[in-house]
């Protein structure tokens, strides 16, 4: 429980912060980090139990008093995908139209309708599994999926090298942001997750995102080969 408090009261204090931006979508990205870490810690269910309906609660009290009226419908989009086609759900729509028209081997770089006459919008950040999908098709999706595959499984296979806790649960997160921002993006991209402005881990434009994500793979490169140096 101590554990539980120290750790849950840091990240909400980080969590107040970027929703007072307002960031909603990387607040409960950080939110889902912290769950999942501390799950893999060995949270006790019961304590697991306690969290979720704390969570329902807190939801239905933002939804009634937090959130903006673009956030709910966001929501409902994801609900009802055919909520407002032509507004909140054209970025959605736009998605699936680029994704179904894509076939097994895409239109060709720079010749995807969608994305180069600019009916999708933010086809640079958000909906850029849109585009590899129009542009490369199946077999496109295919290979960023494959090269997905390969940083997860040398991140989790080099993990029994590990020896400290510090470095055993940085690598254990740092696997876990990068499959949750994966998820969330592709999820977004399909119409099967809400729309909330979360960027695909090395591919979407932005120098932030990639510096980040790129700082984060260099101290877990390095947690790893200290791990193997014996002195």
């Amino acid at each position: 429980m101590k554990h539980l408090l120290v750790t849950g009261l840091g990240t909400f204090l980080l969590f107040a912060l970027i929703i007072l931006q307002p960031d909603f979508g990387s607040a409960m990205l950080l939110f889902t980090l912290w769950l999942i870490i501390i799950i893999l810690a060995g949270l006790e269910k019961k304590y697991l139990v306690t969290l979720f309906f704390i969570v329902v609660v807190l939801f239905v009290g933002a939804w009634s008093f937090y959130f903006k009226d673009y956030q709910k419908q966001r929501i409902l989009t994801f609900v009802n995908p055919s909520f407002n086609p032509l507004d909140q759900g054209y970025n959605v729509a736009q998605a699936i139209i680029a994704v179904g028209s894509g076939g097994m081997t895409g239109r060709g770089i720079g010749f995807g309708s969608q994305s180069q006459l600019k009916f999708l919008p933010e086809s640079q950040t958000d909906f850029i599994f849109a585009v590899v999908a129009e542009e490369l098709g199946f077999l496109g999706v295919g290979l960023v999926l494959i090269f997905f595959s390969l940083f997860f499984y040398r991140c989790l296979a080099n993990l029994k090298n590990v020896k400290s806790d510090f470095g055993v649960f940085f690598v254990l997160g740092a696997v876990s942001l990068v499959f949750v921002e994966m998820f969330i993006n592709i999820g977004m991209n399909l119409g099967i997750l809400p729309v909330i402005g979360i960027a695909l881990p090395f591919l979407s434009y932005g120098g932030s995102s990639v510096i980040a994500n790129l700082a984060m793979v260099g101290v877990l490169q390095s947690i790893v080969i200290r791990s193997k140096i014996s002195y």
